[in-house]
């Protein structure tokens, strides 16, 4: 507790709270885990390891951009917040029905690498849950505290690092339980179909949820 401490009084902030918000936010369900679970199940996790680097990288990507442009990003995010949301949600249903209605949630055995690192940038870049999440991160965590540049960066790649951490968590139980899987087949991918169909239809209508 006491390098924590030592780092909360140098940075200004409360790191626990950071720390919570990152992990609560990110480990629970959505588009992402809920996608590397099912890349997983369908492909073995070995499989789903470009689809999870390409939003490993997204997510870099991503972290670095917000952090760089912060304060022009709150003037246009409010502009490019439906178009946004539109685009997302309908590559969420098109990924959605192309897995499970294409495989009918059999392994498959040629898989383009390519395409399942590219499928991930643009499910990550077009995700604005993710884009919210970074920039209230930096808004009301990071960049209050005052602690200087080195150190927002370097605590914002937390929130990075923490969305990967879950991606792999929840692609790796995607494996594991794959025995589970095989055994309720129906039941199971009707119900990961219907979490990531929720998810597509929260980020179109968050105000309903």
């Amino acid at each position: 507790m006491e390098p924590i401490s030592m780092l909360e009084r140098s940075f200004g902030m409360d790191l626990a709270a950071y720390l919570s918000y990152c992990f609560v936010m990110r480990f629970t369900p959505g588009p992402n885990n809920l996608m590397s679970l099912a890349q997983s199940r369908e492909r073995t996790f070995r499989g789903a390891l470009p689809f999870l680097l390409g939003l490993h990288v997204s997510l870099f990507s991503m972290c670095t951009v917000i952090y760089l442009f912060i304060h022009a990003l709150e003037d246009i995010l409010p502009l490019m917040d439906l178009p946004l949301r539109i685009l997302g949600a309908l590559y969420l249903v098109y990924l959605t029905v192309r897995l499970f209605m294409k495989n009918g949630g059999k392994k498959t055995k040629t898989i383009d690498s390519k395409r399942l690192f590219f499928s991930a940038l643009l499910l990550n870049w077009t995700n604005v849950k993710v884009a919210l999440f970074m920039m209230v991160g930096y808004t009301s965590f990071l960049l209050p505290g005052g602690g200087g540049p080195v150190w927002t960066f370097l605590l914002g790649m937390v929130m990075n690092l923490m969305c990967s951490a879950a991606n792999f968590t929840w692609a790796l139980g995607g494996s594991l339980l794959d025995r589970f899987f095989k055994a309720h087949e129906k039941p199971v991918s009707l119900m990961i179909a219907s979490l990531l169909l929720y998810s597509a239809a929260k980020i179109l209508f968050p105000s309903l949820f």
